[in-house]
């Protein structure tokens, strides 16, 4: 019998090609690029071997690895920064670790105690910090030498490490590679896969490890054993392990080439099985502490002293069941781990969850590190059953979790302590304190529903004696509720904080609410009392101890109100004024990103589009740079897209909102995400995807009154209908929605709502003057004459309305005159002079396609095909397919000529690449085959595919390759 010498084959075999596209990578990095890579694959096939063999480099590159780690249900936040941060230390020394931190250095004190600088509490710019002080040391190991980070099983990560690892991915410095593993075959939900596709999209290099053949296994059992296998032996192991590498060496340490076990439990099973039962309890006792365990914690939780526990743990040593390192053991793989684990009795569980429970608590010194170690003692607590125990240690990791910024895993504490059965004992804090820390911390992790849920039970148990605290809980289920996008709540929470809060003495707690009201104010459009509101919180703020953060909150919300009150360079001095406050106190570092956000919602809403865009694209850098991706970055980006559709720079948009729906938004955020999307498609000319999207932002939308958010979704919706030819359901929609509690400020948002409904009352006259149906006709001029009345009462302030919304007014009255048969080209040429100045390229557009109908009218024939042709130039160089084919419908009914016949390619501007996928469609092809042929992603020809639908105005593939075939825009068959 030959027995195995070595636990792997000293060389890697099946993964040429992989490992040369990492090593490949790694050169480029090493030349001064950058470089991501996701290793993917099932339990035991490779992927940390692929990854170690790939470091090796005759160059000098520093490499840190650390591994998320699962603490019984739950994982150890930040696990594989804490581990990196380990590494450096004993590699450099703690000095060095925090210089590289740069300025926010000591926020590195969070991850690793003991450094020489201490992180004070969290506040909301804790985590900007930590990321700011994450990246900092990133570049600063780059700029010595090339730099590879190793994250190992991203499978077991938590929220936080995640959002971490995508910022740094997107602002990895040159010099510096990230690695991540994770597995294939872990039931996690669609979380990681869509974090890890993300990376991918963003171009990231996949590493996808298949199983190897049955030549590649033998090879691999060859070198474990030094010279070649036996036929017998090969297809024994191969028949089991199956080309999977960890299994194959499971069963050659089994030795023997008789019966094998039939499954992967029963193989490791076999193997603990023959370990000496001294032995046996050790290991035990180890899987009862985690993946990995500390060599005095089993000393202690044993009852072993130093000589009896080495003989005992030396087997499983010289086994390869457990590997020594640093202070302790780790099982050689998870599963081996997960099978130990399984074989505990209940009993015997619990008694050594309490036994570890009790040696953490009497002597904390024997764990390696404090991060995390009071989420493991209440782990342990729990298994053993000792709730009280457990409730009081859910509640210390809470705190410790808030502390490292890991707020998805102290929520988890937090709702594991408000969950245990009440045993008659005293919670560690009120109940209403417990549950109000709990909703904060779902509002820091992202989760504005379960925030609100929480605080909603917070203000039914406080105690009606803590005046401010129940005020206050109030304005924090206001702003929980804006997030969730639930508006009309938002709104009622606000005004009650208002009314409870107690206004003698002055204090931080009364300005802080007062605030907080005038920013749900500017939000919903009521920007007279928002003014007054911040205003007053301004002086309030004036009076109280570290007001000023408050201060510029309130500023904030006074400066975006005067801008749509008609005093716009006063309020983009307060916009400004605001973020210089938000960034010297740094206390809230949403208020930053804020500041920038209102400041682009007052350019655009001005129509100053190219300066918008400016503020939006600058916005989109700070929240990256201050860690806020996915809280602000999806918003930012949404406003970069709004300006690029307003320009007419439909691809550019369509590219940037697909970033923003990489971030994975929720709330507010995803239905903003929504309506650009709609929007687009409906620019575009794809008006059933229009339609479809808007009509789900609609409904998503249903409980908020923010103008500025829903009234464009409204808007598009209406014209997605009157584009449609369904004009009377366009009126209908827009009825319904002028009968909702908009505030006075919404005028500037709704006047287009307004042109868009007189539009479409217009358009059902003409075609009723046209069937000859004169009493319909005169019906409908009646109907557009009342809504354009109606938009003049609703907007009784003209001096507050900026210059998108008075030439939407404009467009309405010449909508009117239209609609009475009264043609009036002068009129819808100073409309469409005045969008095109703007830089509104689209509705110009259609403001010229209205000349042009007006012309026919008159009789001026030649003129009307100049207008045609200007619009189908506008609309070709936009991509605003349906405009431009409505344009070409026009001048066809008409028989008037348009200026000649362009190449066959440029009408449509088609690009390049479009033209190449466009031959391939007409083919038939499939969107994989053609991916194959041109060397391009199925995603990326999925976006060609749907941007030659739009311009070349079809709905389906099969009329694309009739259109390309019928223009000459492919070989002729």
């Amino acid at each position: 019998m030959v027995v195995a010498s070595r636990v792997s084959s000293p060389t890697l075999v099946g993964r040429a090609d992989e490992l040369a596209a990492l090593r490949g990578l790694l050169d480029d990095v090493v030349a001064g690029g950058t470089a991501t890579a996701v290793v993917a694959g099932e339990a035991g096939i490779g992927k940390s071997r692929l990854v170690r063999e790939s470091a090796t480099t005759t160059a000098d590159v520093e490499v840190l690895t650390g591994g998320c780690v699962e603490v019984g249900a739950d994982v150890l936040p930040y696990a594989p920064f804490v581990e990196v941060l380990q590494q450096l230390a004993a590699r450099h020394g703690e000095p060095a670790v925090r210089e590289w931190g740069g300025p926010t250095g000591d926020e590195l004190a969070r991850l690793l105690p003991g450094l020489d600088a201490a992180a004070a509490g969290f506040t909301r710019a804790s985590a900007s910090r930590l990321y700011a002080a994450l990246r900092s040391l990133v570049n600063g190991l780059a700029a010595d030498r090339p730099l590879l980070l190793v994250v190992e099983d991203v499978h077991w990560s938590d929220r936080a490490t995640r959002e971490l690892l995508g910022l740094l991915a997107r602002a990895l410095p040159p010099r510096a590679m990230l690695v991540l593993t994770a597995r294939t075959d872990e039931a996690a939900g669609q979380t990681v896969p869509r974090f890890l596709a993300g990376l991918v999209a963003a171009g990231a290099l996949r590493v996808d490890l298949d199983r190897l053949t049955r030549e590649e296994q033998a090879l691999q059992l060859s070198g474990i054993l030094g010279l070649p296998p036996s036929r017998a032996r090969v297809e024994h192991v191969f028949g089991r392990a199956e080309g999977n590498p960890f299994f194959a060496e499971e069963l050659l340490a089994l030795g023997g080439s008789g019966a094998l076990p039939g499954t992967v439990r029963d193989l490791l099973q076999a193997r603990l099985d023959a370990l000496p039962s001294g032995t046996r309890r050790v290991v035990r006792a180890a899987a009862a502490a985690g993946r990995r365990v500390e060599h005095p914690l089993l000393a202690r939780v044993l009852g072993l002293d130093g000589p009896a526990l080495d003989e005992a743990l030396r087997p499983a040593v010289e086994h390869h069941l457990l590997v020594p390192g640093g202070a302790g053991y780790t099982f050689r793989h998870a599963l081996l781990h997960e099978t130990v684990a399984a074989t505990l009795l209940p009993g015997e569980l619990a008694r050594l969850h309490r036994a570890l429970a009790e040696a953490l608590v009497a002597d904390p010194g024997l764990a390696a590190g404090t991060h995390g170690l009071a989420g493991r003692v209440a782990h342990h607590w729990l298994a053993a059953g000792d709730l009280p125990r457990g409730r009081q240690a859910s509640y210390d990791a809470a705190r410790e979790a808030e502390q490292t910024l890991a707020f998805d895993e102290a929520l988890t504490h937090y709702e594991r302590v408000l969950a245990l059965p009440d045993d008659g004992r005293p919670l560690p804090v009120p109940r209403y304190r417990l549950l109000w820390d709990a909703a904060e911390t779902a509002h820091l992790a992202g989760e504005g529903a379960r925030a609100a849920r929480l605080i909603e039970e917070a203000i039914a148990c406080v105690d009606p004696e803590q005046h401010h605290h129940r005020a206050y809980l109030h304005e924090r289920l206001g702003r929980y509720s804006w997030m969730a996008a639930d508006g009309e709540r938002a709104l009622a929470s606000y005004r009650r904080a208002v009314e409870l809060v107690p206004t003698d003495p002055v204090t931080c707690w009364q300005a802080a609410i007062v605030s907080g009201y005038s920013q749900v104010l500017m939000l919903t459009g009521r920007y007279d009392e928002a003014r007054a509101q911040a205003e007053q919180a301004i002086r309030l703020a004036r009076q109280v101890p570290d007001g000023r953060a408050t201060e510029g909150h309130a500023r904030n919300n006074l400066g975006a109100s005067l801008a749509h009150l008609g005093d716009v360079d006063r309020g983009i001095a307060e916009l400004r004024l605001a973020q210089r406050i938000a960034e010297e106190e740094f206390d809230d570092v949403d208020d930053i990103a804020r500041a920038i956000v209102n400041l682009q919602s007052v350019l655009f809403d001005a129509g100053r589009y190219t300066e918008a865009l400016d503020v939006a694209r600058r916005g989109i850098v700070v929240v990256e740079h201050l860690g806020l991706q996915r809280r602000k970055g999806t918003w930012c980006r949404c406003d970069a897209v709004d300006c690029l559709i307003a320009l007419g720079r439909l691809d550019e948009a369509h590219a940037v909102l697909d970033d923003a729906d990489a971030l994975q938004p929720g709330g507010i955020d995803a239905l903003r995400v929504s309506g650009m999307r709609g929007l687009l498609a409906l620019r575009q000319g794809r008006l059933g995807v229009a339609r479809t999207v808007l009509e789900e932002a609609r409904r998503a939308g249903r409980h908020m009154h923010d103008g500025h958010l829903m009234i464009p979704i409204h808007r598009a919706t209406a014209e997605t209908l009157r584009e449609l030819g369904r004009p009377t359901e366009a009126i209908a929609l827009a009825d319904e929605v002028l009968e909702l509690p908009w505030g006075e400020g919404d005028g500037a948002y709704l006047a287009h709502l307004y042109a868009t409904a007189t539009g479409a009352a217009a358009d059902a006259a003409v075609g009723a003057r046209a069937e000859r149906r004169p009493g319909q006709a005169r019906r409908w001029a009646e109907v557009a004459a009342t809504i354009e009345e109606r938009a003049g009462a609703s907007t009784a302030r003209p001096d507050h309305l900026l210059p998108p919304a008075t030439t939407a007014m404009d467009v309405a009255r010449a909508e009117r005159a239209r609609a009475q048969g009264e043609p009036d080209p002068a009129a819808w040429t100073a409309v469409a002079g005045r969008w095109i100045e703007l830089g509104d390229t689209y509705q110009g557009g259609w403001a010229l396609l209205r000349r042009a109908e007006a012309e026919l009218a008159l009789r001026r024939r030649a003129a009307a095909g100049r207008t045609i042709s200007e619009v189908q130039r506008l609309a070709a160089g936009i991509g605003a397919a349906h405009l431009g084919g409505t344009a070409a419908r026009l001048a066809a009914r008409a028989g008037v000529p348009t200026g000649g016949s362009p190449s066959a390619a440029q009408p449509f501007r088609l690009s390049a690449r479009e033209r190449d996928v466009l031959a391939l469609v007409a083919q038939g092809r499939s969107d994989r085959e053609i991916g194959a042929e041109l060397f391009i992603s199925h995603r990326t020809v999925e976006r060609h595919v749907s941007s030659i639908l739009a311009k070349l105005d079809a709905r389906s593939r099969a009329e694309v390759a009739a259109i390309a075939h019928r223009d000459g825009l492919v070989p002729s068959r």
